[in-house]
């Protein structure tokens, strides 16, 4: 009798598991397409690629420039902040100093985020520096469809 009630309890419970490891994959989303964004002030470009990844998706920027002279700028980390959902960037860190050639393309490391939750998401996309003591602040914002 115990037998029975335990192998009971046993197919039960693998049962469960496994119509909850079903439900949770069918719950998963993942970003319907690439999204680019590009901002331009003055000389400067900032490109925005959010490309999906396996367990997530990524942010990849950079900041090309495009003026005739080369130039001195100083920034925070990041550079560029890519938030989602909020516009709260924070820059934190000491300056640091980076010279651009012209038709320089400054790459930064890729941000990594999971997957959000079904329907439209709002990025948004904010890069500072300074030339000369005067900030430069370039704003954008886009937006992520999951399916």
């Amino acid at each position: 009798m115990w037998k029975k009630i335990i192998l009971s309890i046993i197919l039960i419970t693998c049962v469960g598991l496994l119509v909850t490891a079903f439900v949770k994959e069918s719950m998963k989303t993942s970003l319907i397409e690439t999204v680019k964004i590009s901002e331009q002030y003055e000389d400067y470009i900032i490109h925005i690629r959010i490309e999906p990844t396996n367990d997530g998706f990524k942010v990849l920027r950079s900041l090309e420039y495009t003026g005739d002279e080369r130039v001195e700028i100083k920034h925070r980390t990041p550079l560029t902040a890519v938030t989602i959902n909020r516009n709260n960037p924070v820059f934190t860190g000491s300056h640091r100093t980076m010279v651009l050639n012209p038709g320089y393309n400054y790459p930064q490391e890729a941000i990594r985020f999971s997957n959000l939750e079904k329907g439209s998401h709002t990025v948004y996309v904010h890069t500072q520096f300074f030339i000369e003591n005067e900030r430069i602040d370039i704003k954008s914002e886009g937006e992520l469809y999951f399916e």
